[in-house]
């Protein structure tokens, strides 16, 4: 029997699935709201799963989904622990694996069937109302600074001064997940439709306003999917529709108003016309740490420089040919894929390409839209950032690969 109110419908009923189905999404509404106390929650999910795994009558078996993206999130980090092997600096070696911990420690849960995904549905529902919070938050503060006597104005809507919890571009690819899951995974479907539609209005605001220029990519790519998904409903089509109307017209607004906008967007034309190596500008500073990234890497092939000395050699290239801006902020590649092939050569660049071909046999299949949206997404803003780099990316990736690939029980793993 399961209970729970149009939010949280397949919340379990009583017992211990109760508990691990609220911890659950507990974690995931405060993924968005509040990072410091992420790794605690972790911990208490976990802890609440192992005696479902531990009591099993014959013993826990172990099962790897290799199909997913579960075995390749939990080896890219065995990597990293190898990486230690040949590393220089292992202060930031061991803090880098610690960041990158749930990658391993999630997906784990996953290896050992038998306990049932309780709570999927309410988890991703949790998600989604954690980062309307979010959002509604930051317009909040953005609006009570713009008001005072030293505002800024629309500028305190905009980027690091709009996004009061994460980095902008994390901030974004949250929201445009959690977007997704309200369009394509099924939970704009348990909501009242008036609720939904303010809903989705809020995240395309924050989308907008975290003035990324993927996510400003990613937002009509995933609109129109939305589209072509929801067609045959009509609410659903309107509601898209008018989506894609709002954000066009909001988009051209905020370029003829905002002079910050504004360059941004000249910036994705004339970054390759500009380049040099002290450019300070996003697009061209992204362009100069790729070069010089591929240029660690080939060098120290096949193995990569090792976890711990991955920043020390990419600062020393910055140096060595004199990008004095991203050697003055100590920039990593800015590229996940990249990254990894710095620190880890081959192997570690291997792992994560397989980390999203092996699941295309799960997502090519009807009903996968949102994992395959989630994998897109991944996708695109890894490769302008390095996302797995910080807690708020490697903890994130853990928990929603965990969450969407999470087996059912022992034999299945149904979509979300």
């Amino acid at each position: 029997m399961r209970t729970g109110t149009a939010f949280f419908q397949d919340l379990p009923a009583r017992g211990v699935e109760r508990w691990r189905a609220i911890a659950v999404a507990a974690l995931a509404f405060t993924l968005p709201l509040a990072p410091a106390v992420l790794p605690a929650l972790m911990a208490i999910v976990i802890a609440l799963h192992l005696p479902g795994i531990l009591a099993r009558t014959n013993g826990p078996r172990f099962n790897i989904p290799w199909r997913t993206p579960l075995p390749w999130a939990a080896l890219y980090l065995v990597l990293h622990i190898i990486g230690m092997a040949w590393t220089s600096n292992t202060d930031f070696g061991w803090f880098d694996v610690g960041i990158k911990l749930p990658l391993l420690l999630l997906p784990l849960l996953a290896f050992f069937p038998g306990v049932r995904a309780a709570g999927r549905s309410s988890a991703l529902a949790a998600f989604c109302l954690g980062n309307a919070a979010a959002v509604l938050i930051c317009v909040l503060l953005a609006a009570n600074r713009a008001i005072g006597p030293d505002g800024a104005g629309l500028l305190d809507f905009l980027s690091s001064q709009f996004s009061a919890f994460l980095h902008p571009s994390y901030f974004a690819w949250y929201l445009s997940v959690a977007l997704a899951a309200f369009l394509l995974g099924g939970v704009g479907d348990q909501w009242p439709r008036a609720i939904g539609a303010l809903y989705v209005i809020v995240i395309c605001i924050g989308i907008v306003l975290c003035e990324g220029r993927m996510s400003w990519i990613t937002l009509p790519i995933m609109l129109l999917w939305a589209l072509i998904h929801g067609w045959p409903i009509l609410w659903k089509r309107y509601l898209v529709l008018s989506l894609i109307v709002g954000s066009l017209v909001g988009g051209v607004l905020l370029v003829m108003t905002s002079v910050n906008v504004r360059e941004r967007v000249l910036e994705l034309v004339t970054a390759a016309e500009s380049e040099q190596p002290h450019d300070t500008t996003s697009g061209a500073a992204r362009r100069i740490v790729w070069r010089a990234a591929k240029d660690v890497g080939k060098e120290n092939l096949p193995w990569g420089t090792g976890t711990g000395d991955v920043k020390d050699e990419l600062l020393l290239r910055y140096k060595e040919i004199g990008a004095t801006h991203a050697l003055e902020h100590r920039l990593n590649a800015h590229n996940q894929f990249l990254q990894s092939y710095v620190a880890l050569g081959i192997p570690g660049l291997l792992a994560l390409v397989l980390f999203f071909v092996a699941s295309m046999r799960s997502v090519i299949k009807p009903g996968q839209a949102f994992r395959a949206c989630f994998l897109l997404l991944a996708i695109m803003n890894w490769s302008v950032e390095s996302m797995l780099e910080v807690q708020a990316g490697a903890l994130f990736t853990g928990f929603m690969v965990w969450l969407l690939w999470w087996p059912d029980d022992a034999t299945s793993s149904s979509p979300p």
